[in-house]
C-alpha cells in the first residue's frame, strides 16, 4: 500500500495509520486466529467464505462506505461475497509469465510450454501454495479448480518433476525482476506489478499471458469481528473509494482498481497496458480461483507437501 495514500488519510481526519505488512493470507490470518488484532486486513478473496463461516470477519456497514457505489459493476455482488456484505475490492489483475525472451530457444506461447527440457533449472515460482499448484495445473492442460480426483492424482504424481526443475523467489523481495535481468532465471510467474518492474529495467523482458488462459487474483479489504474500531475501518475504505485515492494507488503500484469512477485520473500508458487491464478477451479465458471443497483442499496440501519436500 503506497505510503501516499495512508499520509492523505492522515492529512485529512488527523487519524494516522500503522501499516503492517505480510507474506501472504494464510499468515496475516493465522495471526488474526492467534489473537492479533487489526482494525482492517486485506486478504486474498478465496479465503473470504471461509472466514465469513468461522465468524473471523463481521459484516460491512454500507451506509458508512457511500463511495462503493465508485466501483466497477463487474466487480459488485461477486459468488463470494454477495452484495458486498463482507468485503471490498482492494485490487485485482491476472497472472502471468515473464520470460526472458534472449535466453529461450523457443517461445513460451501456452503452460504446458514449462515443460520443455530447455528450461530445466530456469524457471522461478512464489513460495506460495495455490499459484504454485495452478502452475502445475495449468501445465498439465487442467482447470485451476479441478476438483476430479484422477487430474488432481496426475498432478501430485508430476509435482516432484517440476519441484525439481523450479527455483522460489526469495520472500524478501518485491518482485521477480532482479533474477531474470541477471540472466540466473528465464521465466518467472509474475503479476502485472512485476512486469510493469521489469519491462522498465530490461527491454529483453516481456510478459506472457499463455494461450490457453490465466487466472484471476483479487485482494480485498475485510474487518476483523475482533477490530477494536470497525467504524473507523469503514472510514478508511470509504476513503480508498475516492476516485483520486484509488487513482493514486494505482498510478504508484501499477496495479488495477475496480473503482470505475477513478480510470480517468489512471495514466492513460496504465490504463493501455493490458497486463494491467486485461482485455475482454483475455479476461474470457481467464478463470477466477473458488474456494476448494474439504476432500480437494486435502489433496492441496498433500501436492504442497510432496512438491516442497521435493524442494528441500
Amino acid at each position: 500500500m503506497p505510503p501516499a495514500l495512508l499520509d492523505a488519510f492522515k492529512n485529512e481526519t488527523g487519524i494516522e495509520v500503522t501499516y503492517l505488512g505480510y507474506d501472504n493470507s494464510e499468515e496475516a490470518i493465522s495471526q488474526l486466529q492467534q489473537g492479533a488484532q487489526y482494525d482492517l486486513l486485506i486478504v486474498s478473496y478465496q479465503f473470504i467464505p471461509e472466514l465469513i463461516h468461522n465468524g473471523t470477519i463481521a459484516p460491512i456497514n454500507r451506509a458508512h462506505i457511500p463511495n462503493l457505489r465508485n466501483l466497477s459493476a463487474t466487480f459488485r455482488d461477486l459468488a463470494f461475497n454477495p452484495g458486498e456484505r463482507y468485503s471490498v475490492i482492494y485490487q485485482w489483475g491476472i497472472t502471468g509469465l515473464l520470460v526472458r525472451t534472449d535466453l529461450l530457444t523457443r517461445p513460451i506461447k501456452r503452460w504446458s510450454d514449462l515443460w520443455d527440457p530447455a528450461l530445466d533449472g530456469k524457471i522461478l515460482l512464489w513460495p506460495i501454495p495455490r499459484d504454485t499448484i495452478n502452475v502445475l495445473l495449468k501445465s498439465l492442460g487442467y482447470s485451476i479448480n479441478t476438483t476430479d480426483t484422477d487430474q488432481l492424482a496426475t498432478a501430485l504424481a508430476r509435482a516432484p518433476a517440476l519441484a525439481q526443475r523450479v527455483g522460489w523467489v526469495d520472500s524478501e523481495v518485491a518482485t521477480a525482476t532482479r533474477y531474470l535481468v541477471s540472466g540466473e532465471y528465464a521465466v518467472a510467474l509474475a503479476w502485472a506489478y512485476d512486469a510493469h518492474d521489469a519491462m522498465q529495467q530490461d527491454e529483453r523482458i516481456t510478459f506472457v499471458i499463455p494461450e490457453d488462459g490465466t487466472f484471476i487474483w483479487l485482494d480485498s479489504f475485510v474487518i476483523p469481528t475482533t477490530s477494536p474500531n470497525p467504524k473507523l475501518a469503514e472510514q478508511f475504505i470509504n476513503f480508498f473509494l475516492r476516485p483520486d485515492m484509488s487513482a493514486l494507488v494505482t498510478n504508484e503500484l501499477a496495479i488495477a482498481t475496480a473503482n470505475e469512477a477513478s480510470w480517468s485520473l489512471v495514466k492513460s500508458e496504465l490504463l493501455a497496458d493490458t497486463s494491467i487491464f486485461p482485455s475482454n478477451a483475455i479476461l474470457e479465458r481467464a478463470e477466477l480461483e473458488v474456494p476448494l471443497d474439504p476432500a480437494t483442499q486435502e489433496l492441496h496440501h498433500e501436492i504442497w507437501r510432496v512438491f516442497t519436500l521435493t524442494r528441500s
